[in-house]
């Protein structure tokens, strides 16, 4: 079935509506939000560690920000092998993040085109089975790897050179979004050195998972990221405002990645899971992640 294209009054309709729903909205507890989208991820994805689970928790809450965020961390779901809850945790994303586009198996004018497709903001580009982009059997794939890097910071754009009957024009297109990887092995450096990296891992015996199935958990998935759009609605001035201080020695590319996470366990005045009880062993393990990729160890210690 073909989606639904929009016209310019029907999204300027849609804008109207969810600007009145969250300025009409009683203020949201953000703590209650992100606790929730922290154990709706639990319930069908395994992590390699506590903190991973915090990691995806705030990466999925940022991209309903992006209007705040200077630069936007890169989201890598990588495992040395298959069957270990990659693909399965991106799936669970796309029902909480906005405007998501799903990609597998793509060319490089489609991702160019959909990320540059932003009347209705940004998207949220979740590209799975990374690994056959930049993999040791794939191409090098240039192209989409310096979007992918080039998108990383915002007013970044892709330019190009288009045919229009017998003239050839420029053309610039907005590269700035929110980007979710999966796929087995590892990343080329530049894409890692922007990516928040979670190495999955195979279930071991005894952890369980609900089974998912999109028909029947996209409408708890997405009654959750409607909390969470009116939420970040609601504290999007504060966060734009708001310049978290870094921990001692996360500076320059790390800092970049890490600033719009640690935003969001930093400011009180957001609600957010900083006013909650788990909030010192969050921020601490997002650290000691931070800590270990500004050191340059990301390959051996794996990720969070």
């Amino acid at each position: 079935m073909a989606k639904h294209s929009y016209t310019n009054d029907e999204l300027d309709a849609e804008i109207i509506r969810q600007e009145w729903e969250i300025e009409s909205s009683p203020p949201v507890d953000g703590a209650a939000v992100l606790d929730a989208v922290h154990a709706f991820l639990g319930r069908f994805v395994v992590y390699p560690s506590s903190h991973a689970q915090v990691a995806h928790t705030l990466w999925i809450a940022h991209t309903h920000l992006m209007d705040a965020w200077e630069s936007t961390p890169r989201l890598a779901l990588l495992s040395a092998e298959p069957a270990s809850g990659k693909t399965r945790a991106l799936e669970v994303t796309e029902l909480l993040v906005p405007n998501p586009v799903e990609a597998i198996n793509v060319t490089p004018a489609y991702i160019f085109r959909k990320v540059g497709d932003q009347e209705s903001g940004p998207p949220t580009l979740l590209h799975d089975e990374i690994d056959t982009v930049f993999g040791p059997k794939a191409k090098e794939n240039e192209e989409i790897r310096g979007l992918y890097n080039a998108g990383h910071r915002r007013g970044a754009v892709a330019g190009r050179c288009v045919v229009r009957g017998k003239t050839v024009e420029t053309e610039e297109i907005p590269a700035f979004c929110a980007l979710g990887l999966a796929g087995l092995g590892w990343l080329p450096d530049t894409i890692l050195s922007r990516s928040i990296i979670i190495r999955m891992r195979r279930r071991a015996p005894g952890e369980t998972v609900t089974p998912f199935r999109r028909r029947v958990h996209a409408p708890d998935g997405h009654e959750l990221r409607n909390r969470i759009v009116i939420w970040a609605g609601q504290v999007a001035d504060t966060m734009a405002a708001a310049r978290p201080e870094m921990p001692p020695g996360i500076e320059d590319r790390a800092a970049d990645m890490w600033e719009p996470l640690s935003q969001l366990l930093m400011q009180p005045a957001t609600g957010a899971i900083v006013t909650g009880r788990k909030s010192p062993t969050f921020r601490r393990n997002c650290e000691q992640h931070a800590e270990a990729r500004q050191g340059g160890c990301h390959r051996a210690c794996g990720g969070c």
